[in-house]
């Protein structure tokens, strides 16, 4: 099967999506199959940079947005793809009618159902709450990937250790690809008035544009900070958590499966009924989405720290619920409706 992937991330729209591409994309690979990606040069610096990229990138044609479904249509029928996956708020309806195609199958990652008529043959989304959502609407003819069975990890959380509970000492703030809020330099300062005194991993995505600043908070303050930026090995860094304050983006899914009792704070409206789910499980707590004060935010955190048995009981709700491997489970539907011979002639 060769799949070809049509995805965007920079810092304007977060990393999020090419992510969870490259989950899907370690598990078609896994399996013996063949990946293709179309992307811009913003989110190519990005990919090629990571050490656990994989697939052929496609430069995209310099082409305006109405013109460029006809270039992918005609570049996935050069490629002989089986199917193309489309992920990216910015490929609206009208993009999508734009590449039906009797040569190959649609798949679309999706959110909240709130961009009109899919036109996909597989939708996936991989949120606890998917049932609200009304596919049957906006996708009467697709095969359905919902729910936790199909939620995308990359390779690195399907192997998890999770060490002793004991061994976990570090506080981690980590705010997604490029935290468009600037989370991580206000609640620095925030923690800085508490005096803390625990070990603090920061960590920034690699579209994170505000480095120096960073590093100016960092060499002055007083706490006790590691700050990782554009990390590769997650996974390692989550299983030492004690406690994680995070973005509540597909991080949470991540750290669910290192166990790691967390504060989520939900900076976008398509997170916000995932996360509520993610804390009715109990291994999480949500921060205020409405406004999200650093201070306050702060004294959350320290309220947590000093309930070590509250931080054990949620370390433990998390370790309850299964790491599943959707990314094969969603390999496994699109081999078996992949168009044959005259089907794709």
């Amino acid at each position: 099967m060769r799949v070809a992937f049509r995805v965007e991330g920079n810092p304007n729209i977060g990393l999020g999506h090419l992510m969870r591409c490259m989950a899907l994309a370690q598990g078609l690979v896994n399996s013996g199959h063949h990946v293709f990606f179309f992307m811009s040069d913003a989110s190519q610096q990005f990919c090629r940079q990571r050490t656990d990229w994989l697939g052929d990138i496609i430069p995209l044609a310099e082409l305006d947005k109405k013109a460029e479904p006809e270039w992918l249509v005609n570049q996935c029928g050069s490629l002989q793809a089986d199917w193309l996956v489309l992920d990216g708020y910015q490929f609206d309806q009208a993009y999508r009618h734009s590449l039906q195609s009797i040569k190959f199958k649609l798949a679309v990652f999706d959110d909240i159902n709130n961009s009109g008529a899919l036109y996909a043959d597989l939708v996936i989304n991989g949120a606890p709450n998917t049932a609200l959502l009304d596919y049957q609407s906006t996708a009467p003819n697709a095969l359905l990937a919902l729910g936790q069975d199909y939620q995308v990890l990359r390779q690195e959380f399907l192997q998890v250790n999770n060490n002793d509970w004991a061994e976990r000492e570090n506080l981690t703030l980590t705010f997604g690809g490029s935290d468009p809020k600037n989370l991580t330099i206000k609640l620095l300062n925030a923690l800085q008035k508490l005096s803390l005194s625990m070990p603090i991993t920061v960590i920034t995505g690699a579209a994170y544009p505000s480095l120096l600043e960073l590093k100016n908070v960092i060499k002055n303050s007083d706490l006790d900070i590691n700050h990782l930026h554009d990390c590769q090995n997650m996974a390692q860094l989550l299983e030492n958590t004690k406690l994680a304050i995070s973005a509540a983006g597909g991080s949470q899914f991540e750290l669910r499966a290192c166990a790691v009792p967390a504060i989520l704070v939900v900076v976008a409206d398509n997170q916000l009924l995932a996360s509520q789910e993610a804390a009715k499980q109990g291994w999480c707590q949500l921060a205020n989405h409405e406004q999200v004060n650093a201070d306050e935010l702060a004294q959350q955190c320290l309220s947590l720290w000093q309930q070590p048995d509250l931080l054990h009981s949620m370390h433990k709700m998390a370790g309850l619920f299964p790491v599943v491997d959707g990314a094969k489970n969603i390999v496994k539907l699109m081999s078996e409706n992949t168009l044959v011979g005259e089907d794709k002639a």
